[in-house]
C-alpha cells in the first residue's frame, strides 16, 4: 500500500477525539487572483497587499512562476509551488512529492493526485490543518452565455462542459476530508458564480443577477460537506454581494459589457468562521481592507477561523524544490506521538535500508525537525526520502529531484518526423516543476506567443515524458514544420523549444499523398 494511503489513513484516525477544544487556535487565510504573476500594476503593491492582510496562509492563483518570489518578499517562510500557497507555518505534501497517477488531470488539479490534493500545514508542533488551492477554467463564462442567450439551459450546459468536472475532482477529493473531521480550507478563484448569491431576491436587486439559478460548482462543494466563509459570515447577498470579479484593469478602468460577480472563495470544514472579508481597491463600501493602487483584476478574500488542528500523521519533506547538486537540502519530518525519527534519502524507488545514500537516524523529536544534508554524494537524477521509526519500519515516503548546478530546461522530441494525428512524444528535463508548467505545440518559428495549438502540462514533473494526442490540440496538425516549446507556469515564459516534422502520408508505390500520380 503506498505510504501516502497509509499516511493519510493514521491522520484520519488520529482526527477523531484526540484535539480538545482547549486545542483551537485561530487562522487567518487568504486567497488572492493577483493577475498574471502580478506584474501587470506592481508586484511590489501585491506583495503590499499580502503583508497588510497578515493571513497565516496565502493561497495564489495566477503566480505564473513568483510564488517563491513572493513568499521572500512578504516574509513567509514556507513555499509549496505545487499547489501555489506561501505559509508562516511549515508545509507539507500530502502525496508523493509528485503526481503518480496516469492521464491527464483536470486543470483545477494539475499535477497533484485525487487522494493529495491538500497540502498539511503544520499549525503547531504536531498539529496540522489541511489546505487546498485552485483555479478553474475562466471560458466561456457561465453567466455571460445566460446573458447573451437568455438561456439558463444554456448557461448551465457551459457550466457542465467547462467546470463541473473540474469541480467533482475537488468536491469528491476535500469531501472526504470533511466527512472524516479533518478541518481544512479550499480556497481559490473558481470563476463561477455561487447558487447562494444568485438568488430570486438578489435578482431583483442587482440588474447583473438576470434570474435566480442553482449554480452548480458551488452546489457541488456545498454538497459535499464544505462551507462557503464569505457567505457564512454575510449570509444575505443583496446587503452584501462581496463581489471579487472585477474592480478594473486597473482599477477603475472596466471592459465595456463586462460582468460583476463573487467568484473567489474560501471554503472550510471541521471549523469555526469568525469573519469574513474583502480586500480590494479604496472608495468601495464592501472592502474592509483597501489599498491604492489595486494591483490585480480580482479583490481578495481575507477569512479569520478558530480550528482546533488534527494530530498529524507521520510526514516528510524535501526543501528546496528542486534541490541543486552541492547545494544543501533540508530534509524535515513530523512523528507521531513526538517520536524520535531517522530520514534516508534513496534512489526513486529505493529500499531504506538497503539502497540508502546519505541521511540522519536517531533524530529526538525534542532535538529538532529539521537537518541540512549535504548533495555531495547525490548525481542529478530522481530520489526519494524517506521517514523510518525507531524499528526502522518506513512510514513515509516523498519524491524529489536533483539537478545539476548549471542546469538549464531542455525539450526534445521522440522522434524528428510525425504523421497527421500521430501522438507527439516529447521530453523535458531540468524544469521549474512549477504547478502549471506546460508545453505548448506552433507552428515552426511562430513569433506569437498566444498562437499555440495545443498543450499538455508537466504535472509539476521536473523530467518527464509525455504523449501530445489529437484530443489536446486544437486543430489536425497538417503535414509541415511545428515546434513544441516548453513554457512557465500558466505563462508564456519559453523555457525550452525543440523542432519537429508533420509528413504527408505515404501511400502504396512509395509516394506521399500531395504528389500526382
Amino acid at each position: 500500500m503506498k505510504a501516502t494511503i497509509r499516511a493519510i489513513a493514521a491522520a484520519l484516525v488520529l482526527a477523531s477525539g484526540v484535539a480538545s477544544a482547549g486545542d483551537a487556535i485561530e487562522l487567518k487565510v487568504l486567497s488572492f487572483n493577483i493577475w498574471y504573476g502580478g506584474e501587470q500594476v506592481s508586484i511590489e503593491q501585491v506583495m503590499k497587499v499580502i503583508r497588510s492582510v497578515d493571513a497565516d496562509i496565502v493561497a495564489l492563483q495566477e503566480p505564473d512562476g513568483n510564488t517563491l518570489r513572493i513568499a521572500s518578499g512578504t516574509g513567509y517562510a514556507y513555499a509549496d509551488v505545487r499547489r501555489h500557497i506561501i505559509s508562516r507555518f511549515p508545509l507539507f505534501d500530502s502525496g508523493r512529492g509528485e503526481i503518480t497517477e496516469p492521464g491527464v488531470q483536470p486543470y483545477s488539479v494539475t499535477g497533484l493526485d485525487s487522494d493529495a490534493l491538500h497540502a498539511w500545514v503544520m499549525v503547531a508542533p504536531g498539529r496540522v490543518v489541511a489546505m487546498g488551492n485552485t483555479h478553474l477554467t475562466s471560458n466561456p463564462s457561465g453567466p455571460d452565455v445566460l446573458r447573451e442567450t437568455g438561456s439558463v439551459v444554456a448557461a448551465l450546459a457551459t457550466e457542465s462542459d467547462k467546470r463541473v468536472p473540474e469541480a467533482q475532482r475537488l468536491a469528491a477529493g476535500f469531501g472526504k476530508l470533511a466527512h472524516a473531521g479533518v478541518p481544512l480550507f479550499l480556497a481559490g478563484d473558481f470563476n463561477s458564480p455561487s447558487h447562494l448569491d444568485w438568488t430570486a431576491a438578489a435578482a431583483r436587486a442587482r440588474p447583473a443577477v438576470v434570474t435566480a439559478v442553482e449554480w452548480p460548482v458551488t452546489k457541488l462543494l456545498a454538497d459535499a460537506g464544505l462551507t462557503d466563509s464569505y457567505r457564512h459570515a454575510h449570509p444575505d447577498p443583496v446587503r452584501n454581494p462581496g463581489l471579487t470579479y472585477t474592480p478594473g484593469y486597473p482599477h477603475p478602468m472596466v471592459r465595456d459589457g463586462e460582468a460583476f460577480d463573487r467568484i473567489d472563495y474560501i471554503w472550510t470544514a471541521n471549523t469555526t468562521v469568525l469573519k469574513s472579508e474583502i480586500v480590494g481597491e479604496a472608495g468601495n463600501p464592501e472592502v474592509s481592507i483597501a489599498l491604492t493602487p489595486w494591483p490585480s483584476d480580482h479583490r481578495a478574500v481575507l477569512s479569520t477561523f478558530r480550528v482546533v488542528p488534527m494530530v498529524a500523521p507521520a510526514l516528510i519533506a524535501v526543501e528546496p524544490r528542486p534541490v541543486v547538486q552541492n547545494q544543501p537540502m533540508i530534509l524535515r519530518a513530523s512523528m507521531p506521538g513526538r517520536a524520535d525519527w531517522s530520514g534516508f534519502v534513496v534512489p526513486r524507488g529505493g529500499d531504506p535500508i538497503r539502497d540508502r545514500i546519505t541521511g540522519i537516524q536517531g533524530v529526538g523529536f525534542w532535538e529538532r525537525p529539521s537537518i541540512k544534508l549535504s548533495t555531495s554524494a547525490l548525481a542529478p537524477g530522481r530520489y526519494d526520502a524517506v521517514l523510518l521509526d525507531t524499528r526502522n519500519q518506513e512510514l513515509a515516503r516523498t519524491r524529489f529531484s536533483v539537478l545539476a548546478r548549471d542546469a538549464t530546461p531542455a525539450i526534445s522530441v521522440v522522434k524528428a518526423a510525425y504523421a497527421p494525428d500521430e501522438p507527439i512524444g516529447v521530453r523535458w528535463q531540468a524544469a521549474p516543476g512549477f504547478r502549471f508548467d506546460w508545453i505548448g505545440v506552433y507552428r515552426r518559428n511562430d513569433p506569437n506567443v498566444y498562437g499555440y495549438l495545443g498543450f499538455v502540462t508537466t504535472g509539476a514533473r521536473h523530467e518527464g515524458e509525455v504523449f501530445i494526442e489529437r484530443s489536446s490540440l486544437s486543430e489536425k496538425l497538417t503535414p509541415g514544420d511545428y515546434e513544441v516549446r516548453l513554457m512557465q507556469d500558466d505563462h508564456y515564459v519559453v523555457l525550452a523549444t525543440t523542432a519537429f516534422k508533420v509528413a504527408a502520408p505515404t501511400l502504396k508505390g512509395g509516394l506521399s499523398d500531395d504528389h500526382s500520380p
